[in-house]
């Protein structure tokens, strides 16, 4: 995310002691007749030893800084109180980056420095420990790394965790008989037809039939990139668990939004059921998507499911193939 500093820092800066050219008055600190040196600003005047730095407390008699209704002396706020980037240690002026987890960054390290694909922090030795690329292109923080779940054994016992909180709000998910593989980003975009950097599984689902139509079985092959940490991992087998059960209502044509939006909002309900920043970071993710299918798409389920409840959701999502009127 963007943020802009706050203008009036820049301005505080500028200003400074000023003699009155009339009686001075009252302090605007303590409230007794002013006699003698004093300093004014901003149209208010004070004894000169009570207008006095929030950081070293001595007096200020020439220009200052002003930052959350307190004052500093210039070098007081530059070195102890100024905002810094999190990556170079900079003071920050003007439009700057800041991450989920609060960390701030000068925006001239944007698109050069890299960035965690899990996390989005910037990848640096003090902020995160460093990271790794994976032979993928994609780079992950040491904070995230440990994390990472590569035993497939170890995810088929979170697909069970995780179905069973979908079956606690009315998706009870058949997947028996599911592969899981685990892939780099360039055989899950080739597999799933989509060059998206974005992303993380892809369910491909084949039943046979029959001659007279009558089904013979299925095949269901769940691809997630390698080297994600567990949270990432849950809330992408939410949603593609999510795309099994349409699949198992025989909705295999549904408009994108709808379908990968209701996915969406189905990772959504499970993550919340995992305390912690993490579950948490990527819930946000989910809000502020910005595409217009899987970001979009979720929040028009998301709305929908609120107003109408998550059962009449789902049974909209079992029968109808677009969003149903109104939403």
């Amino acid at each position: 995310m963007r943020f802009l500093l706050i203008a009036f820092l820049l301005l505080a800066v500028l200003a400074g002691a000023a003699s009155a050219q009339e009686s001075p008055g009252v302090c605007a600190s303590c409230g007794e007749p002013i006699h003698g040196p004093y300093f004014t600003t901003k149209g208010l005047s004070y004894h000169a030893n009570h207008f006095r730095c929030a950081h070293c407390d001595l007096a200020i008699s020439g220009s200052y800084s002003e930052y959350q209704g307190k004052v500093y002396h210039n070098d007081c706020f530059r070195d102890h109180v100024a905002l810094r980037c999190s990556l170079c240690n900079a003071t920050i002026t003007g439009e700057y980056l800041q991450d989920y987890w609060g960390n701030s960054y000068c925006q001239h390290h944007d698109g050069v420095a890299p960035v965690c694909d899990s996390c989005g922090r910037f990848i640096s030795e003090p902020l995160t420990g460093g990271g790794v690329r994976y032979d993928d292109g994609r780079f992950v923080c040491n904070v995230c790394r440990p994390k990472s779940i590569t035993d497939v054994g170890e995810i088929l016992t979170l697909v069970n965790e995780v179905a069973g909180h979908m079956k606690a709000f009315g998706m009870n998910v058949d997947y028996e008989g599911v592969q899981i593989h685990l892939v780099g980003r360039e055989k899950m975009q080739k597999l799933s037809g989509h060059h998206s950097d974005g992303l993380r599984g892809f369910t491909d689902y084949r039943e046979q039939f029959r001659l007279l139509g009558y089904s013979r079985g299925r095949r269901m092959n769940m691809y997630l990139l390698y080297g994600m940490p567990r949270m990432e991992i849950i809330s992408t087998i939410a949603h593609e668990l999510a795309h099994i059960w349409q699949f198992n209502q025989g909705q295999f044509k549904s408009e994108r939004a709808w379908s990968e939006g209701s996915c969406n909002y189905a990772a959504f309900l499970v993550l919340a059921q995992y305390p912690g920043r993490e579950s948490s970071f990527f819930r946000v993710s989910l809000t502020r998507d910005g595409d217009d299918v899987y970001g979009d798409g979720f929040r028009r389920v998301k709305t929908l499911a609120e107003a109408e409840g998550a059962g009449t959701w789902l049974r909209y999502l079992s029968k109808d193939r677009q969003f149903p009127p109104g939403y």
